[in-house]
Formats: C-alpha cells, sequence, structure tokens
C-alpha cells in the first residue's frame, strides 16, 4: 500500500538533502513526497503545495525587504548630497 504525501512520514523515510546552508537543510523523501525543513531545533514537514506557498511568502518579503534597503539607502545618498552642496556648517 502506499501512503498518501499528506500522511506523516514513518520512521523508514529517506531523506535526501537538496538545499543547506548555516542555518539549516531541506530534505526531501523520495517515496511520500514531504519536504522536511531543519532549522537549528526545529523542523518542520511540507507537502509541494505547502512547500511552494512557503517558498513564495519568503520570496515575496524578501523582496519588500530588499526594496525598502534600496529606498532607504536612496534617501540616505541623496540626503548626504544635499548636505554636501550646501557646505560644512557652521556652530
Amino acid at each position: 500500500m502506499s501512503r498518501k504525501h499528506t500522511e506523516p512520514p514513518e520512521a523508514s523515510c529517506q531523506q535526501l538533502t537538496i538545499a543547506d546552508s548555516n542555518i539549516g537543510q531541506v530534505s526531501i523523501c523520495p517515496e511520500c513526497s514531504v519536504l522536511h525543513l531543519a532549522l537549528s531545533h526545529v523542523s518542520l514537514r511540507f507537502t509541494p503545495d505547502a512547500f511552494r506557498s512557503l517558498a513564495d511568502i519568503v520570496t515575496a518579503a524578501q523582496s519588500r525587504l530588499d526594496h525598502v534597503a534600496q529606498t532607504s539607502a536612496a534617501a540616505a545618498a541623496a540626503l548626504a548630497i544635499d548636505t554636501a552642496r550646501q557646505g560644512p556648517k557652521l556652530h
């Protein structure tokens, strides 16, 4: 009897690492298609669709963070240019 990917993985799951870094790793069980996300002392299991949704939301959040950082850097650069154009302030 084959397992559906919505069933919890059994101890016999063979996890193959598909990505890793200094913060954790992602592995998959080829038999049941469950993806495992391990971060330090936390391990989460996802169906492929749920993992894709997680990846989408993390990508969207990172994109917004990048936009804010770029906007902040551009604003800081504009302020520095304006300050330089005005010359040194005398106290």
